[in-house]
């Protein structure tokens, strides 16, 4: 364990930490043009996704997304931490990196994925597509335009992560709401309506 001093030590680094990147921010990415960019792109990735939804499944296409919000988030927020990437701009100072695309690209695409491709073949071709466009054309045009520096990390290294990441979220979300079926039909279920 840590003694009173060592933790004390460790909030006065974090205090200095968030300091400085709120410092930054405000200076660096604030009103500038990446920070634009960034809030363009999850408006525009939020209204193609309500536009493109199917309605009839919202509860469903919108647990999806918001899974795939979720385990993004984290994995981004452990990478940073780890020091494999950085995001040199954030639209908000003390919120997980990039979350134009945590909190709107990736869930938007991934759930629309879903939603086109009922077949898990079609999904798995469709999931490959998304998966080699992301790594090999999205991810260096990121770092080429300085919206994503990679430190000890490679494009390569995120395409089975994309993958595994969307199959798990499938297979989540259709267990779910099979046992939720399972819930209606069941004869408790009956008795209570």
């Amino acid at each position: 364990m840590f003694s009173d001093a060592e933790t004390s030590a460790a909030v006065e680094l974090q205090k200095l930490l968030t300091h400085l990147r709120m410092n930054e921010w405000l200076q660096e990415d604030l009103f500038h043009f990446r920070w634009f960019f960034l809030i363009g792109v999850f408006v525009f990735s939020t209204l193609v996704w309500c536009k493109l939804v199917d309605k009839s499944r919202l509860p469903e296409i919108t647990l999806h997304a918001g899974l795939t919000a979720i385990i993004t988030l984290i994995l981004d927020e452990m990478g940073e931490e780890m020091t494999l990437w950085e995001y040199p701009a954030d639209i908000f100072p003390i919120f997980p990196p990039l979350s134009a695309v945590d909190l709107a690209s990736l869930p938007m695409i991934y759930s629309l994925i879903y939603q086109k491709y009922p077949t898990w073949k079609s999904f798995f071709q469709a999931t490959l597509m998304m998966a080699t466009i992301f790594c090999f054309i999205l991810e260096p045009l990121l770092v080429w335009s300085g919206f994503y520096e990679l430190l000890k990390w490679r494009y390569y290294y995120g395409f089975p992560i994309y993958i595994t990441m969307a199959i798990f979220i499938r297979w989540l979300v259709i267990k779910i709401y099979a046992l939720a079926e399972k819930a209606k039909a069941s004869p408790d279920c009956k008795e209570k309506e």
